[in-house]
């Protein structure tokens, strides 16, 4: 039997077939010659073969949801501010944001960065960024920056203190 099929009478290589998985001992000529290959890279050789590198991760792009930026309401960006002022209080350089070490989740507004996509330059997504706080600049630069990711005061819509 070759599998689940009958063995066809002709078959040449049927004694070969028959014989089985060769063993070999660990200080054999052959096994010294050719030895075992890892098992990761064994997996590598039948990996499938992507001939359009970037293909997949371009189609499964335009598949993203985006979203119009959200305009806040007075009371909201009132609301806002008064948490980064509260916040600013407790990080006001280096040593205090260590020390205080505040814990934030800060939703923010991500324009779209595929040029190829129709949402490009007009809309985006809103995701969230949990981290402590290490540094707000109010006057610059208008940011704040959570976990070494620093986030423009204009694209945020909510700063949830933990």
């Amino acid at each position: 039997m070759l599998g689940y099929m009958p063995m066809p009478a002709d078959f040449k290589y049927a004694d070969v077939l028959r014989r089985g998985r060769p063993v070999h001992r660990q200080h054999d000529v052959f096994a010294v010659k050719h030895p075992a290959m890892d098992p990761g890279k064994r997996a590598k050789i039948f990996s499938p073969f992507d001939a359009l590198k970037g293909f997949t991760d371009a189609v499964e792009a335009k598949d993203e949801l985006y979203e119009e930026r959200i305009e806040l309401s007075e009371d909201e960006c009132a609301e806002l501010d008064s948490v980064i002022t509260d916040l600013l209080e407790l990080v006001r350089n280096g040593s205090a944001a260590r020390e205080n070490s505040v814990t934030v989740t800060v939703t923010h507004f991500v324009p779209c960065v595929d040029e190829n996509n129709d949402a490009y330059g007009c809309r985006g997504q809103y995701v969230e960024t949990t981290g402590i706080v290490n540094c707000i600049d109010p006057v610059i630069r208008k940011t704040i920056t959570v976990d070494g990711k620093r986030i423009r005061f204009g694209d945020i819509s909510r700063i949830e203190v933990k």
